[in-house]
């Protein structure tokens, strides 16, 4: 039952109701960390055209590369159309080579004329680490991984001009 409270119905990952339980651990540790913001760009239009079965299929797409690379992490769904990763151990030591593949990876996808509309799901994604000092909690490492992530959102949005 526990279980089941703690997973996302639709992508079988971690809700947020395990994500606010985890932050607690992160907040009571003193092991580091960084956490990885990740927001799905064009879903409504997805939505829009192809009715949100695709939706959900655009959904789950996005899902699986956050979880193919960051595969050493739990990842979370936390809302509609977005995911965070607690980056710790291997994953958090390779972050940075980690957040360059697949924000590579999402630059590329929404081109490939190979797939459906659907199954070409690219997101932004922002990281930070948590900094003793700067960081009072862990939702202040969310917080700047919302920053970054929406910096590169913008970044996105203008290479597709």
């Amino acid at each position: 039952m526990d279980r089941a409270a703690n997973i996302d119905a639709l992508t079988k990952v971690r809700n947020k109701r395990a994500y606010d339980l985890d932050v607690l651990r992160l907040d009571a540790g003193t092991k580091p960390y960084g956490i990885v913001m990740v927001d799905l760009n064009g879903l409504k239009g997805i939505n829009d055209t192809y009715g949100h079965e695709k939706g959900d299929v655009y959904i789950n797409t996005v899902c699986q590369t956050v979880c193919r690379t960051f595969k050493h992490s739990p990842v979370y769904r936390v809302g509609g159309d977005e995911f965070v990763v607690i980056l710790e151990n291997d994953d958090y030591e390779n972050r940075d080579a980690l957040v360059e593949q697949i924000t590579d990876i999402f630059r590329k996808t929404p081109d490939d004329t190979s797939l459906e509309p659907w199954e070409r799901g690219w997101a932004a994604v922002g990281c930070a680490i948590y900094e003793p000092g700067k960081d009072e909690n862990a939702e202040s490492v969310l917080k700047r991984a919302d920053a970054s992530m929406y910096e590169t959102k913008k970044a996105m949005k203008a290479e597709r001009k």
